[in-house]
């Protein structure tokens, strides 16, 4: 568990958008996508937060929850179906087919 006082100290050191030289650059509400050669698509997910169409603000390790939940469902689900996911080399990003 991440204690009050280290989101605090983070708060100024959030990953609010990326500008990576891979691909031609998307961006959503909550997340970043680059487009890869071979139809493989890189997602970052940021710690933007969003409601109603809008975004908020920022939040502390949002993305790289978010990213790594996100990636053990897919995990755990990949017996009942395929999934889009090839890696996640990084706590905010996936690479997805």
């Amino acid at each position: 568990m991440v204690s009050e006082a280290r989101i605090r100290e983070e708060l100024d050191n959030v990953l609010e958008q990326t500008d990576y030289p891979v691909g031609r650059r998307v961006a959503g509400k909550v997340r970043d996508s680059y487009l890869l050669p071979g139809g493989r698509r890189l997602l970052v997910t940021t710690d933007r937060i969003s409601a109603f169409d809008c975004v908020l603000g920022t939040i502390p390790f949002k993305g790289q929850v978010l990213n790594q939940l996100a990636a053990w469902w897919f995990e755990q689900t990949r017996d009942l179906g395929r999934n889009h996911v090839l890696e996640v080399p990084d706590p905010n990003v996936m690479v997805v087919a």
